[in-house]
């Protein structure tokens, strides 16, 4: 059931998402010469084919994500896959779902954050992939520390990712 409510939420959100950037792309080209309209079309409709070609393309690819602060929570809504990053802390809540604290590099201080019950066995320092849904920024409370991440971690902005899959590598 709640699967089945965090797919539907899931839709809305890119429903939302795809209608806002469709509203702003049309205002936009309402002012713009028949032209350049035609070459816009053409340039979007490029890009929409390598990214149909992976259903998770690599987040890399999508965004820099040294700088992830000049992103709003707004743009951070898509599929992605993070390649082999790092854990940085683990926790278990009273659920038994795992909270995961991840970074690109191990020296990074871009936090990525995300809850699941698909693995059972992490270790801090651990490389791991996940690929599933950024779901915006959202600042680490005192529920989280609460559920056993590090202290150091709260009021911490972190990007939200609702993971589809693991590998720990």
């Amino acid at each position: 059931m709640i699967k089945k409510e965090i797919n539907m939420n899931r839709k809305r959100i890119a429903l939302v998402t795809s209608l806002t950037l469709l509203t702003g792309i049309s205002i936009n080209n309402t002012h713009l010469s028949q032209n350049r309209v035609i070459h816009t079309v053409k340039a979007s409709d490029s890009k929409k084919t390598n990214k149909v070609s992976s259903k998770y393309p690599d987040i890399t690819q999508e965004l820099d994500i040294t700088s992830m602060e000049q992103y709003t929570s707004n743009n951070l809504f898509m599929n992605v896959t993070l390649k082999r990053f790092y854990i940085k802390d683990l926790a278990t809540n009273k659920q038994g779902q795992i909270l995961i604290i991840l970074t690109p590099l191990k020296t990074s201080n871009q936090y990525f954050y995300l809850q699941t019950d698909l693995i059972s066995q992490a270790k801090i320092n651990q490389k791991i992939t996940v690929q599933g849904f950024l779901n915006g920024k959202i600042k680490l409370t005192n529920k989280q520390i609460n559920d056993g991440l590090n202290p150091k971690y709260l009021n911490k902005k972190v990007v939200s990712i609702m993971p589809d899959k693991i590998i720990l590598n």
